[in-house]
């Protein structure tokens, strides 16, 4: 179980080695960004919530929209797919190139990358294996 986060991933080792090391990115630019430390992620956007001004807290709200609908996405089970596990590379090699939050616009946009992203690219794929089962039916 991925603690800050708060899932637990389950699936091909592939793709859940994949979806970890984008995770492990994304709490790392949160770390960087603010420079606070937290225990999971709501923690993380409460402390935040005290410490940042207006104009960022609506990222934060954000943030705070869209996590339910990640954690749900994140309980699927990862089978291996080749284009699953290309789709979450990518979005680390973007995302990777953005740690050190030298620029911290960028920054936060992989952020919100990250939660729009990572629900879309596993309801994709989903969909992808619904039409593979109805073929095969």
């Amino acid at each position: 179980m991925d603690k800050w986060w708060g899932v637990t991933l389950n699936g091909d080792e592939r793709a859940v080695k994949a979806l970890c090391e984008l995770m492990d990115i994304n709490k790392t630019l949160f770390e960087n960004l603010y420079k606070v430390h937290a225990n999971t992620i709501e923690e993380h956007v409460n402390k935040l919530y005290e410490l940042v001004p207006e104009y960022e807290k609506k990222f934060l709200k954000y943030i705070n929209e869209q996590l339910p609908n990640l954690k749900r996405c994140l309980q699927f089970e990862l089978p291996y797919d080749p284009q699953l596990i290309s789709s979450i590379e990518y979005e680390i090699y973007i995302a990777g190139a953005e740690i050190d939050c030298e620029y911290p616009f960028d920054a936060r946009g992989c952020i919100i990358t990250f939660f729009q992203r990572v629900p879309e690219i596993i309801d994709l794929h989903r969909e992808g294996l619904n039409e593979k089962r109805n073929v095969l039916v």
